[in-house]
């Protein structure tokens, strides 16, 4: 399968367009001549897919292509005996990206200037610096290999100077990850020991989005182009169709961003997420947009934690919705869905429609291989240029029960039920 990348590659030749090198290719393209190559790349990886009669949506466009990223983060590190804050592919800070807005080149250029002048185990002691928040609010973590009263008292020191400086970072935040990862807020770090530490403000910073405002964890995912994210909730819904009677499932939910914006429409959510504070956040966000909620909390990475899932969501249900109709929404991390939990969902919830945001095109093929064996089709696909500058898109996929004449004689169907008034019915 052609991936998005080489369509773009492909495209801007051509098209005559030059791009650029590094992680943002796109960068320092004016965004109409961006949307020309991403618009026939897009045409051209869409054209392999095997999506049957499913509509096939325009490229949606970012309102801020520049200066939206409201997540950012810089390796520190020290460099023929200079202590330096770089971005991902070791280019130094002094180097800002057109993607980060203004003020986050602002800070950490101050904080290099601040890190310099401490002893060299504290900065060795540092693997990451990261922003968060909204273009207003920001949360400040600092991610270290070593966490003891020496490290803390140092950091404190430099964060307290940066804040007098920069009001807008309103909370600050140390995160303890002994192994040092390339993921900036590794879920996988050790359970031991103490996991993080407040140095300034709340657990949670509060962002709008539309007409909702969310409370959102300070260590929780939150998509990093705020100003696109209206678009997102508005494309998501208008897919999911929610009906007054069903029971919307919302997984990898995060802080609740799809099932807080149709809570209100849907008899109840039950959203789900791996990290129990990230849940916590994700009960509180729909309760607070006038829906029903439950709210699980299950890792699931690992082949064994799939029929677990599986089992968890079905009796999150409450007794009196057994027979309602199901919507799921599934918005799984880049490295998608493990093996047999689309299998294991459409068996045990059997959603009359489902939902499918991906952060890359090209998890699209195997999960619609997936979907197509446990018995659905595609029925809408929509692009959206959440990560303007780069080669990413964020797609959206809604997907139907196939007629029985169309699912593989080869694989079981999903389990089908006769159809009451009120759905199928299930115990």
């Amino acid at each position: 399968m052609t991936t998005f990348e080489s369509c773009v590659r492909q495209a801007a030749q051509s098209l005559k367009v030059d791009l650029g090198g590094g992680v943002e290719p796109l960068a320092a393209l004016d965004y109409r001549t961006e949307q020309r190559v991403k618009t026939a790349a897009w045409k051209t990886f869409v054209s392999e897919l095997r999506i049957g009669n499913a509509r096939v949506d325009a490229l949606a466009e970012a309102p801020r292509p520049r200066g939206y990223r409201t997540t950012s983060r810089r390796r520190l590190g020290v460099w023929d005996g200079k202590v330096l804050l770089t971005h991902g592919d070791g280019t130094p800070s002094r180097e800002p990206s057109t993607l980060e807005p203004e003020r986050h080149g602002q800070i950490y250029t101050r904080l290099e200037a601040l890190f310099a002048k401490q002893h060299i185990s504290v900065v060795e002691a540092v693997s990451h610096v990261i922003l968060r928040g909204t273009y207003d609010e920001h949360v400040l973590i600092v991610n270290v290999r070593e966490l003891d009263a020496r490290i803390v008292r140092t950091v404190r020191k430099v964060c307290d100077t940066l804040c007098e400086e920069f009001p807008a970072i309103e909370h600050v935040w140390i995160y303890h990850d002994p192994k040092g990862s390339r993921y900036y807020l590794d879920i996988e770090r050790p359970a031991t020991g103490v996991g993080s530490k407040k140095l300034r403000g709340a657990a949670a910073w509060k962002q709008d989005v539309g007409a909702m405002t969310y409370q959102v964890g300070v260590f929780s995912f939150s998509q990093i182009n705020l100003a696109m994210l209206p678009n997102l909730v508005r494309t998501v819904a208008d897919h999911a169709q929610a009906q007054p009677e069903d029971v919307l499932f919302d997984l990898y939910s995060g802080y609740g961003l799809f099932g807080a914006a149709m809570g209100g429409s849907v008899r109840h959510v039950v959203t789900c997420d791996a990290d129990a504070s990230t849940v916590d956040n994700a009960r509180y966000n729909v309760r607070r947009s006038g829906g029903h909620v439950s709210a699980v909390q299950q890792i699931f990475t690992e082949p064994q934690d799939v029929g677990r899932l599986g089992r968890k969501l079905d009796k999150s249900v409450p007794r009196q919705l057994v027979d309602a109709p199901r919507l799921m929404v599934l918005d799984p991390p880049r490295s998608a869905t493990p093996p047999g939990m689309i299998r294991e969902l459409a068996r045990m919830l059997e959603p009359r429609r489902v939902v499918e945001i991906f952060c890359g095109p090209e998890e699209i093929p195997r999960s619609l291989r997936e979907w197509r064996a446990a018995g659905y089709e595609p029925e809408r696909i929509t692009p959206l240029d959440l990560f303007p500058g780069t080669m990413g898109l964020e797609v959206v996929v809604t997907l139907m029960p196939a007629n029985e004449d169309e699912v593989r004689r080869d694989v079981p169907a999903p389990r089908r039920t006769p159809r009451g008034s009120g759905g199928p019915r299930r115990r």
